[in-house]
């Protein structure tokens, strides 16, 4: 099981903590597109390390056109020296309404034509005429000419909380990204058999398309603290019903609107006692003994797990100081 890590934070020193990943020997560095763009931190990463996996955890994929993320994944590509992975995540409906202005429906089909789409603008570096007219994108150019193909394959996997994206991502996609908010269970009984139902329903191989999955991982001595970091970030996600599913499968439903008042009055105290109980299920929080017995129940249902910490509540310090300690416990061969 390949492990990986989340990085982030000012631009200023995102080179400086992608190098200590690599140093520290992990396989693979990921970015987010939360507050800053998936592209500009990978090339950041890109450029700053020369062996590690470079990959978006996630890129938004609906907000661009699919030639536009195509032509940032070849550069991401060729910057890299063929050390990149492109993915991507379809957001959910209010993030892409109201904080892109872009429409939203259908997202599962909707994505499987935008992955067609990228391959397909992809190719056109190699040669290939580009006629696609399809029920959501309509692309009949190549880009302009001057870039060669990218080094080798570029490998594109797709997000998914709940089955049916995942079963795109078994159709179509290199691999998918489970959400950090999940468990060894949820992997194993849902998105694994979920992607094996969606490659052989398009003839694919199921072991073709690599699984992984983040993990929210808080890291100290101090129990009661990492406890209730990691149940802020839980409760964070929990607000959206896009999560509802997960949450009902390990009998949490019920504490998706309670958590939804909190979130709307600014409860943050009180998001965290909503989402304690759920801290076990879905977060790997404690001293570093614990956190590693906690994380080999990943092995043999994982082909990856991509290690990061709560970013909702923490300081910047302790932001750093989790960083660390996940570095420090889990480097590989520790």
């Amino acid at each position: 099981m390949h492990l990986g890590v989340d990085v982030g934070g000012d631009l200023r020193t995102l080179a400086a903590h992608a190098r200590d990943v690599e140093d520290a020997g992990f396989e693979s560095v990921w970015v987010a597109e939360t507050s800053r763009s998936a592209f500009v931190q990978a090339a950041l990463v890109a450029a700053a390390t020369s062996r590690v996996t470079v990959g978006t955890n996630i890129a938004l994929v609906f907000p661009r056109s699919p030639t536009l993320t195509a032509m940032a994944a070849r550069d991401l590509a060729e910057l890299s020296g063929g050390r990149f992975i492109l993915g991507l995540g379809s957001q959910v409906k209010r993030v892409n309404e109201q904080r892109f202005g872009v429409p939203f429906s259908h997202p599962a089909p909707k994505m499987e034509e935008a992955v067609t789409v990228i391959r397909e603008v992809l190719a056109t570096y190699d040669g290939a005429a580009i006629l696609h007219r399809g029920t959501h994108y309509t692309v009949t150019m190549p880009p302009f000419p001057g870039a060669g193909p990218p080094p080798g394959p570029l490998p594109i996997y797709v997000a998914a909380v709940n089955v049916r994206m995942a079963e795109v991502a078994g159709a179509c996609a290199d691999g998918v990204l489970g959400h950090p908010m999940t468990s060894p269970e949820y992997v194993r009984d849902v998105l694994g058999p979920a992607v094996t139902r969606g490659a052989e329903a398009a003839g694919r191989r199921p072991e073709d398309v690599s699984i992984s999955t983040g993990v929210i991982l808080q890291v100290s001595d101090d129990r009661d603290l990492t406890r209730r970091e990691a149940a802020l970030q839980i409760g964070f996600y929990a607000t959206t019903r896009t999560y509802r599913p997960v949450l009902e499968r390990h009998g949490f439903g019920d504490r998706v609107e309670p958590l939804r008042r909190a979130f709307a009055s600014g409860d943050h105290a009180g998001m965290v006692e909503i989402a304690l109980p759920m801290v076990d299920a879905f977060a790997i929080a404690g001293p570093v003994d614990e956190c590693r017995d906690r994380l080999r129940a990943y092995e043999g249902i994982a082909d990856r797990v991509i290690l990061g910490g709560a970013w909702v509540g923490p300081s910047e310090d302790r932001l750093l100081e989790n960083h660390r300690a996940i570095l420090e416990a889990f480097a590989p061969g520790r």
